[in-house]
């Protein structure tokens, strides 16, 4: 047999055993990447590391474009378009916050440009106004607020980063980023879908976009970039790995096919829309407690024990009414057996902004072998998983492949490296959706 065949023969072997390996995993782990390549996205927080956590009081935290609750926040520069920022307090008293805008470049470092340049306004407010609940167990002070007006106007576009600060004592309370954008061009991207590309053998949908830039962009090669975001993950936002302007007037980008997307993020739903025992998800419902406590069903890594849910459109927000309850939701999660007591799990969701936090992270049982967290949700409709933490990555543990997987939606920013005042301009974006 000669050299090179037997070579072939052994890269044979050697990948064979590695597939049997990572099939024998319940672990969305970099051993699942195309081709075997490691993706540094795949392991980053779905968050990004400038937003802030909130306290346990602030709850229910959205942004978003203003009557379109669940959509990305994104706004047209000189549009009349808005914002509305939302949440709630856990208190019967009023208070007053501080808010607090910020430019940022398209990695989100704090630009260099000075506030005069991204302002027609001062760079901070403050929000005076709220509504009592009219639910009780926890009463709570509902906020919304509405930007940009003429106490907070950017006049610029690019990334930015909103800040919400006590009033009281000037604490930092939480922070969520937001979007305007030029709309300048015509931005077009398609998700291809790839099967059996990865060792775990889920399918990717690896990105395509093609722009045709505004004829003040002298040098596309050098000023432009293009960047993705899948299912408003910020803090998995990952740049284009090949550009391409050897056609006068146009861009072309796209990912590489081991630096791509997982095309189904399996969720767990949480219908939350009435505390009662429905006998699918919740098993035991104490409304005599404060506040109510809501038991799940145990969920198993590897195997679902709850019979599916169908989706619908109106997913990952709560219901914001003056009568909309919280409950402290209590759930429990049977791992395999390479999960040890000590390794570190959080649950996160729609409902907590995908953000781990201590309040999220869960503890091993020794008597039932079960992990067990809880959370206090208020009523609505979310998308939840358990994420293992290890050595600063971020795993998902997959429960089981019937999971629902909520439509994909892709995100793509178009960005400008104005040479002038040499800030990250937002030219275009595109919103596109792949079932």
């Amino acid at each position: 047999m000669s050299l090179k065949v037997r070579i072939l023969d052994n890269i044979f072997w050697l990948s064979m055993l590695l597939v049997c390996l990572a099939s024998c995993s319940s672990l969305e782990s970099t051993s699942g990447s195309p081709q075997g390549q490691s993706s540094l996205y795949s392991q980053l927080p779905f968050a990004l590391a400038e937003q802030k956590s909130p306290p346990r009081e602030i709850q229910a935290i959205q942004l978003y474009p203003k009557e379109q609750p669940g959509k990305p926040p994104i706004i047209t520069l000189g549009s009349n378009n808005q914002l509305t920022l939302s949440f709630d307090y856990l208190s019967q008293q009023s208070r007053q916050f501080r808010i607090e805008i910020s430019h940022r470049s398209r990695d989100w470092k704090e630009s260099s440009i000075p506030i005069s340049t991204y302002m027609d306004s001062f760079f901070q407010t403050y929000i005076q106004k709220s509504q009592q609940s009219t639910a009780n167990d926890p009463t709570y002070q509902h906020v919304e607020y509405h930007f940009p007006n003429d106490n907070l106007r950017p006049i610029v576009s690019g990334n930015y980063l909103i800040e919400v600060y006590s009033y009281r004592d000037d604490q930092l309370l939480f922070s969520m980023p937001f979007f305007i954008s030029e709309n300048k061009g015509a931005l077009q991207t398609r998700a291809e879908t790839l099967f059996a590309q990865r060792s775990d053998g889920r399918s990717i949908n690896q990105l395509f976009s093609t722009y045709r830039y505004p004829s003040m962009v002298e040098f596309p090669q050098f000023d432009l970039s293009v960047s993705y975001v899948q299912n408003q993950f910020w803090g998995r936002m990952r740049a284009a790995d090949f550009l391409n302007t050897s056609t006068p007037g146009q861009l072309t980008a796209e990912l590489n096919r081991d630096n791509t997307f997982v095309s189904d993020y399996p969720f767990q739903l949480l219908n939350l829309e009435s505390f009662t025992l429905d006998g699918r998800q919740v098993l035991e419902f104490q409304p005599e407690t404060i506040p109510p406590t809501v038991t799940l069903r145990r969920d198993v890594q590897g195997l679902s024990t709850k019979p599916p849910l169908l989706p619908g459109e109106d997913i990952g927000f709560a219901l914001h009414n003056r009568s909309s309850r919280y409950a402290m939701v209590h759930f429990s999660l049977e791992t395999s057996r390479e999960i040890a007591p000590t390794d570190d799990i959080y649950i996160i969701g729609d409902f907590n902004n995908w953000m781990l936090s201590d309040f999220n992270k869960m503890q091993f049982n020794p008597d039932n072998r079960l992990w067990e967290g809880k959370a206090l949700i208020k009523q609505g409709k979310y998308g939840y998983i358990y994420v293992l933490e290890q050595e600063s990555s971020i795993k998902i543990l997959n429960l089981d492949p019937n999971f629902f997987t909520r439509q994909q939606e892709y995100l793509t920013f178009v960005y400008f490296k104005d040479p002038d005042q040499n800030f990250d301009r937002l030219l275009k974006v595109h919103r596109a959706l792949k079932p």
